[in-house]
């Protein structure tokens, strides 16, 4: 019986931490999840600079208006707004850029293992400026895992280098989230 008991409890104490990373999970991606497919791309699409000034304010407003419900779904407080928004558009941006890079063969992984991007990575801030050794870093990369960057234009380096802008903001905007 003692065995049991503590093998339920076990159970519970174990799938406690899932419940509380899915609630988690739930507030990351309730913005992505809430907007539809056609307008996650005309997003991404505005943050790769497609678009005009007028066309680009009307999405950015309808994804404050999607996130700011997400917040008051989720409990999160009106300090972290901001920054939630910021995460939610970069996370968008940085998706539809890396199915955008995958179409001309060019690995964001790759990009993420130069700057070192991750859950435990260095994250470094790219929301201004790249240093022109940050830029020389994911070409060296790029030219390790085997691509000729004479045959990528200016266009996809572009958006390359948007790609680790919205990376950027992606990783240090989630790291002020405190949920």
């Amino acid at each position: 019986m003692f065995r049991t008991l503590m093998a339920a409890a076990m159970l519970v104490s174990a799938a406690l931490p899932g419940a509380v990373m899915a609630q988690e999970g739930e507030k990351f991606d309730c913005v992505v999840a809430s907007i539809p497919s056609d307008a996650k791309a005309a997003l991404g699409g505005a943050m790769g600079g497609g678009g005009d000034e007028a066309s680009r304010e009307v999405l950015f407003k309808n994804l404050a208006t999607v996130a700011d419900a997400c917040a008051a779904r989720h409990g999160i407080a009106a300090e972290q707004k901001a920054a939630y928004f910021d995460y939610s558009l970069a996370r968008i941006a940085r998706e539809w850029l890396a199915a955008d890079m995958g179409k001309l063969d060019l690995s964001p992984a790759v990009v993420d293992k130069a700057l070192h991007f991750g859950p435990g990575g260095t994250n470094p801030d790219l929301s201004t400026n790249m240093t022109e050794e940050q830029i020389m870093t994911i070409v060296q990369a790029y030219v390790d895992a085997g691509v000729d960057i004479e045959k990528i234009d200016g266009a996809a380096w572009e958006k390359v280098g948007a790609y680790a802008a919205a990376t950027s903001i992606y990783w240090n905007k989630r790291k002020q989230l405190a949920f």
